[in-house]
C-alpha cells in the first residue's frame, strides 16, 4: 500500500516515519520542521532501511535520532531517486541475484583454476551461488533492512522468490554434477 516516508526535526532531534496521510501526521506530531518526504509504493521498506542505516544514532526507547549535519544531508538524499538505498523489497531480490552472479563467477574461476574440471566447477559454483537466495528465504533480508521493522507478510513474496531461485540453482548444481 502506498504511503509517505518523512524526516522531521523536533528541537535538536529527528524522526523518520511513515504514514498514509502526511498532512494529518504532521498536524498530530507538530514538528519544528518537515525536512523532506517521499510518496512510495512500500513506505515500510524505505523507513526500515533508513532506521537501520541510522540505528546507532537512535535514542533508546524512542523513535528519535540524534543526527549530525552530514547525516541529515545524507538522509535527505536517500529520499531522492539519487539515494543509494533501494526503495522497494523487489530491489532486495535483485541485490541478492547480483550477489549470486558474483559468487558464481568468482567460484567458477577459482575452482576451474584449482583444476576441479569445468563441469564440476560449474556444478559447485551453482551451489555456492544459491547461498544469497537461501539467506533471503531464511531471514527475509539480504541485509538491507531489519526484517523486524516490517510486517511478517510483507516479506513473504521475497522469501518465496528466494526459495524458488535457490531451488533452481541447487537443481542446476545437482544436474550439472551428475552430467560430469
Amino acid at each position: 500500500m502506498s504511503g509517505y516516508v518523512y524526516l522531521i526535526r523536533v528541537g535538536d532531534l529527528y524522526r523518520i516515519g511513515k504514514t498514509e496521510n502526511l498532512e494529518k501526521k504532521i498536524k498530530k506530531l507538530n514538528p519544528d520542521e518537515l525536512l523532506t518526504s517521499i510518496m512510495t509504493r512500500e513506505p515500510e521498506t524505505l523507513e526500515a532501511r533508513l532506521l537501520r542505516k541510522y540505528k546507532s544514532q537512535r535514542i533508546p526507547e524512542t523513535g528519535y535520532l540524534n543526527l549530525s549535519k552530514r547525516q541529515i544531508r545524507e538522509c535527505k538524499k536517500q529520499f531522492e531517486l539519487k539515494g543509494s538505498l533501494p526503495h522497494t523489497l523487489d530491489a532486495e531480490v535483485s541485490i541478492a541475484l547480483f550477489a549470486s552472479f558474483l559468487l558464481f563467477s568468482f567460484s567458477s574461476f577459482i575452482l576451474n583454476f584449482l583444476n576441479f574440471g569445468l563441469v564440476k566447477a560449474i556444478s559447485y559454483s551453482f551451489g555456492i551461488a544459491s547461498l544469497p537466495m537461501v539467506v533471503i528465504f531464511i531471514t527475509g533480508s539480504f541485509g538491507g533492512y531489519f526484517s523486524e521493522d516490517l510486517s511478517l507478510f510483507s516479506l513473504l513474496t521475497n522469501r518465496i522468490k528466494g526459495l524458488f531461485i535457490a531451488i533452481a540453482m541447487i537443481s542446476m548444481s545437482y544436474l550439472t554434477f551428475n552430467l560430469g
